[in-house]
This record gives C-alpha cells, sequence and structure tokens, in this order.
C-alpha cells in the first residue's frame, strides 16, 4: 500500500510541481531516507523539526541536493500540547494554550530560549543548503496559541530567516494577516496565499484529483498518509518511533 500511494504521488508531483509530500516524520533517526530521496522529482517537501530528532539528517541530505528545492518546516509542535503528550524535549512541554501566550508575549526567556533553540538549528541547515531553495516556515505546527503569540513567533522567524515565506498554521482559529495561511484536513476555508496539507486525513480516503483542483489557488498542496508521521495502533512518543 505504502509503495502504491508513493508511486502515486510521486506521479503526481511530476506533473505539478504545487504538490508535495507532508514528510513530517523526516527527522526520526529510522526514517527510510534513501527510498525517499531516491523518488524526489522535484516536488516540495515538508517536515516538523525536533519532536521527531533534533540531527534531522536526511533533511540535512535532502538541502544538499545541488537542485531548485521547495520546503516547508514547521518548527515546534502544538498537537503535543493539546493532547497532554509532549515529550520534555518539546518547547510547549508542560504548556497550556493561554499560559504559553501569556509567556511568550512577556518575552519569557526560558520559553522563547527554547524556541529560538529550534529555530537556530533550522536556520543552519539552511546556511549548509545547496543550489536553490525556496523556503516557507511555519513557526508552529497545527498551532493553539493566541494571535499576538504567534506574531511574537512569526517576527522571530522573519528576523531569522529573512529569505523564507512566513506561514501562519494555527488550530481553530483565523490566521494572521499578512503571512501565508496554512490549514489541514479534507475541507478547510482557504483563501490565497494559502498552503494545504491532509495532515491527519490520509490520501488514500480522500478523492485527490478533486481535492488539489479545490485548492489549485494555493502556493503547495501537501499530501499526507499516516506512515509520514510514523504512526501505529496505539500511541508511541515520536523519538521511539520506527519509521
Amino acid at each position: 500500500m505504502r509503495a502504491l500511494l508513493l508511486a502515486v504521488l510521486m506521479f503526481m508531483s511530476f506533473h505539478a510541481k504545487a504538490d508535495g509530500l507532508s514528510y513530517l516524520g523526516m527527522c526520526n533517526p529510522t526514517w527510510d531516507c534513501t527510498s525517499s530521496l531516491q523518488g524526489w522529482r522535484s516536488e516540495p517537501l515538508g517536515w516538523l523539526e525536533n519532536t521527531f530528532g533534533t540531527r534531522c539528517q536526511c533533511v540535512d541530505r535532502f538541502l544538499a541536493f545541488d537542485k531548485p528545492k521547495v520546503i516547508r518546516a514547521h518548527l515546534i509542535n502544538s498537537p503535543c500540547m493539546r493532547n497532554n503528550r509532549c515529550g520534555s524535549y518539546e518547547v510547549l512541554y508542560g504548556e497550556t494554550a493561554a499560559s504559553a501566550s501569556r509567556k511568550i508575549v512577556r518575552g519569557d526567556k526560558r520559553l522563547l530560549g527554547k524556541f529560538n533553540r529550534v529555530l537556530e538549528r533550522f536556520k543552519a541547515r539552511l546556511l549548509k543548503a545547496n543550489g536553490e531553495v525556496t523556503c516557507y516556515v511555519s513557526p508552529c505546527l497545527e498551532c493553539d496559541l493566541y494571535e499576538p503569540a504567534r506574531r511574537v513567533l512569526a517576527n522571530l522567524v522573519s528576523a531569522a530567516v529573512p529569505n523564507c515565506h512566513i506561514v501562519d498554521n494555527p488550530y481553530g482559529r483565523r490566521c494572521l494577516k499578512g503571512y501565508i495561511c496554512e490549514k489541514h484536513g479534507a475541507n478547510p476555508n482557504l483563501s490565497a496565499p494559502c498552503i494545504i496539507d491532509l495532515d491527519g486525513i490520509d490520501a488514500s480516503e480522500v478523492s485527490l484529483n478533486k481535492w488539489l483542483v479545490k485548492y489549485s489557488h494555493c502556493d503547495i498542496r501537501f499530501v499526507w498518509s499516516s506512515w509520514m508521521n510514523c504512526l501505529s495502533d496505539k500511541f508511541i512518543d515520536p523519538r521511539k518511533r520506527k519509521c
């Protein structure tokens, strides 16, 4: 099933460069990097920093390609906070949406220091990249943080990587004005400029052609399948998953 799905996605991506693969678990050390990169045909790739691992060797291998690349990176993980499953390594570990938002707006050194360390690792990856890189950066995956806090993080990212497009990916809230809006699922309401990601809805469960047409106005349309998060029948810490 995985091989068949990959073949279909690669075919689509080859014919439409705005169609990408949401490899959220790509930083996991057991990720099958060789297979992923052998099948790459210039389609955008997206991943989540920090949650699955800090070294992200497969991402570094991908960025080393001397070819034009389009990327979308989420820097920190909000769903783990919402689901009370954050590992101690997560930026939002031990926080709620209210407490984290309050600390970020007040300039809490501890919390912002954790965020900035993830941001600096991502910046260092980009500085080592070969070839042209079109970069989209989401400070927070499916973010529960309040608008003022999301704006603080967006400003920090913009200052650190000024050549990247800043993406706001809120959960159940409106996107910040002035940024690219990203929403997840099969049927969100989105206006350009935007990114759509099936994250949470397996690509085998939707009519992909209709979905791609519906969101043809978006900068990138990311398809997703559960194996891209290295998911199994029960919850396993992302850093302990076997991809």
